[in-house]
């Protein structure tokens, strides 16, 4: 008898673990993503934030970077602070995300995309994220994209505002008591309401 008990307080703390956890997932799926600022962007180790134009990079710099577009596999690191805003801020929530697919948009075209697979934490609130991933151009008809980015390369050339030609979407994969699950469509993240 004391068996069965035990078994069944232990069966009602996991349904009530699971009902909360497919909560939050619910609630950061309808939440609102907006990236604050970027931090320390490298790419295959080259800190491209004080680079202006392609006379910064120094020539081993330059064909560092050009191999791995060509062979996609450009590897870059940043730290992102996302801001996740909730309908009801007021419940205190967390999820850890297992994985992470993203992708970069030019004027709605996929551009780039890649995958985080070391786990971040995500709250309501100011999110400091550290991200590593390879970056690869989309493919379409088994063709590497090259005119999009070529686009956002111009547009970078340009040092204009980007901010309405790019859109980065995210789509995490969560862990759960019955596996992991990936949310069912990218999520946009939007850029700050007040810059």
């Amino acid at each position: 008898m004391q068996r069965l008990v035990s078994g069944f307080i232990l069966l009602v703390a996991f349904l009530s673990f699971g009902c909360k956890q497919a909560s939050d997932i619910k609630a950061f799926t309808e939440a609102k993503y907006s990236l604050q600022e970027m931090h320390d962007l490298k790419l295959n180790g080259i800190d491209v934030m004080q680079k202006r134009n392609p006379s910064d990079f120094t020539t081993r710099e330059g064909d560092s970077i050009l191999a791995s577009i060509s062979e996609n596999t450009l590897q870059a690191s940043t730290t992102l602070y996302l801001q996740v805003q909730m309908q009801d801020p007021e419940i205190a929530r967390q999820m850890t995300i297992t994985r992470l697919k993203w992708q970069l948009l030019v004027d709605g075209e996929e551009t780039l995309d890649g995958l985080v697979e070391k786990p971040l934490n995500l709250q309501n609130g100011l999110n400091e994220l550290p991200i590593n991933t390879i970056v690869k151009m989309t493919e379409q008809g088994g063709m590497r994209n090259y005119e999009e980015l070529s686009k956002l390369m111009t547009l970078l050339a340009q040092k204009k505002d980007l901010r309405q030609k790019l859109t980065l979407q995210i789509k995490p994969t969560v862990q759960t008591p019955i596996g992991a699950i990936e949310v069912p469509e990218y999520i946009t993240v939007s850029e700050p309401v007040n810059n």
